[in-house]
């Protein structure tokens, strides 16, 4: 339960850098659209997580295939809010939306499969495989 606290603290800590390095650099600012990638962002992680909270306690393989799932769905519904954002002309289709969204989308994705591996159970790395012969 704490990945559901810990993506969006990663996601506003990234985006705030964004937002400190292109102050720094004199670039304009532009609050709404990081703020808008953000909750995009951490709106599709979020959901993600719904089917395997809710499968975790099936067995290993189903638990990884909800995983993957969910990361499926974190990528399919990261594009239908950013499509539905833009058709509603909320954000400009040409302004930095994109590469705002492009960064919280992959900081995002990062914690989620980080979150996801933690829950997946009986995963064996490279190395403990070796020792059991396989």
């Amino acid at each position: 339960m704490k990945l559901l606290l810990l993506i969006p603290l990663t996601v506003t800590a990234a985006l705030a850098a964004a937002e400190v390095v292109c102050r720094l650099a004199g670039l304009q600012s532009h609050l709404r659209d990081l703020v808008t990638a953000g909750v995009v962002a951490v709106v599709a992680a979020e959901a993600a997580m719904i089917l395997v909270y809710s499968l975790r306690k099936s067995s290993p393989v189903i638990v990884a295939q909800a995983a993957l799932g969910g990361t499926v769905v974190h990528f399919l519904l990261t594009i239908l809010l950013a499509v539905a954002l833009t058709v509603a002309k909320v954000v400009e289709p040409g302004g930095a939306f994109i590469y705002c969204l492009t960064g919280a989308y992959w900081f995002s994705l990062a914690m989620l499969v980080w979150g996801l591996l933690g829950i997946v159970p009986g995963r064996t790395t490279g190395a403990q495989a070796k020792q059991n012969g396989n």
